[in-house]
């Protein structure tokens, strides 16, 4: 596994930290993504993007499985990432359903350690690891 940069993860996290949730843009899929480009030059699933909206509106999940070859949001990423079952590493992906979830199911985010960065209204809010359900790391 490649290690993350994680000075660029903090950089990136600062740069964002009161950004507010805007969809395609700062977005939980979007928020991720960039973390990953920032830490590895490549986002954990660039081909995603643009596919989860249509006219601005965000698809509903019977359209996104078929879309994503997936029966949920955890296979789909598990098509892309490694899934773990130990603390997550800085700069992980996690996921969480105690932050806005709305039609997935869970709120994406990413491991600073002993918390884990999700998307809030106004900019990012920091939740203890503990509440996070699943965590993956870059592949090979």
């Amino acid at each position: 596994m490649a290690d993350p940069n994680i000075d660029a993860l903090n950089n990136y996290v600062n740069e964002v930290r009161d950004r507010p949730f805007q969809w395609h843009v700062n977005d939980c899929f979007m928020f991720t993504n960039t973390a990953f480009q920032r830490m590895y030059g490549a986002g954990w699933a660039d081909d995603w993007i643009g596919k989860y909206m249509t006219n601005g509106l965000y698809l509903k999940r019977d359209a996104l499985r078929r879309i994503f070859n997936a029966k949920s949001l955890i296979d789909a990423i598990d098509q892309k990432l490694t899934r773990i079952s130990y603390v997550p590493p800085r700069g992980a992906l996690i996921t969480t359903k105690g932050a806005k979830t709305w039609v997935i199911g869970e709120a994406l985010g990413i491991s600073m350690g002993s918390s884990g960065a999700f998307l809030g209204d106004k900019g990012l809010i920091f939740m203890p690891i503990e509440n996070i359900s699943n965590a993956w790391v870059k592949n090979g």
